[in-house]
C-alpha cells in the first residue's frame, strides 16, 4: 500500500511540476466546463441534425449520467475525506497551485477521492461515443481525448491525485456503461413487444 502511494504521489509531483506560465495560463480555464462551451455547441449541433425530434433522448441519457457520476463520487468523497494535495498538510507548501491576479490561490473543495471530474466526464465519453458512431466514425476520439485533458488539469492545478483521476474514470465509465446498457435493454424490450403485438 505504502508502494502504491509512493507511486501516486511521484506522478503527481512530476505533473504538477512541469509547469509553464503559458501552461499555467491555460490549465485553469480547461478544468472548467464552460472553456469547452463551443465544442459542446457543435455536439449539440451534430446530435439535432441526426437525430432531430428524438434528440432529447440522449440529452436525457447525458443528464441521468451526470447526476449518476456526480452524486456518487460526491457520496464518496464524504465517506473517504481525502484532502486534496493543496490541503494536505504535509505536501501542501510543495504544490504548484494556480494563483489569481489578486494573489488568491485556487485550492478547490477539500476533499479529493475520486474526481468528480474525472467520474463526469468519463461517463459521458461512454455515451458521446455511441450515440456520435452513426454520425461519425472516424471522429470518436475526441471524446476520449477531451476527457484525458480535463482529468489533466486536475493534477496540472494540484488538486487531484492520479488515483483519484483513474478511480474517477473507472466510476465514469461504469456508470456511462450502466445508463447505455439500460437504454439498450429497454430497446430491446419495446422492439420484443412490438414484434409480439
Amino acid at each position: 500500500m505504502e508502494a502504491l502511494r509512493s507511486i501516486d504521489l511521484d506522478i503527481f509531483f512530476w505533473i504538477n511540476g512541469h509547469h509553464t506560465p503559458f501552461l499555467d495560463a491555460v490549465m485553469y480555464p480547461l478544468t472548467h466546463i464552460g472553456y469547452w462551451l463551443p465544442l459542446i455547441l457543435l455536439a449539440l449541433f451534430f446530435l439535432f441534425r441526426h437525430y432531430r425530434k428524438k434528440t432529447w433522448v440522449p440529452l436525457f441519457l447525458f443528464a441521468l449520467c451526470i447526476l449518476c457520476t456526480d452524486r456518487t463520487s460526491v457520496m464518496i468523497k464524504n465517506q473517504v475525506q481525502r484532502p486534496r494535495p493543496t490541503h494536505n498538510t504535509e505536501i501542501m507548501e510543495m504544490v504548484h497551485v494556480h494563483t489569481y491576479p489578486d494573489g488568491s490561490e485556487y485550492r478547490g473543495g477539500h476533499y479529493s477521492f475520486p474526481s468528480s471530474h474525472a467520474a463526469n466526464s468519463f461517463g459521458l465519453t461512454v455515451l458521446l461515443i455511441a450515440f456520435f458512431l452513426p454520425i461519425t466514425r472516424h471522429a470518436w476520439w475526441i471524446f476520449p481525448l477531451w476527457a484525458l485533458i480535463f482529468c489533466y488539469t486536475r493534477m496540472y492545478l494540484g488538486v487531484h491525485y492520479p488515483s483519484d483521476i483513474f478511480c474517477g474514470a473507472v466510476l465514469g465509465l461504469v456508470c456511462g456503461s450502466m445508463v447505455l446498457l439500460l437504454y439498450r435493454l429497454g430497446i430491446h424490450i419495446r422492439k420484443r413487444q412490438t414484434d409480439n403485438q
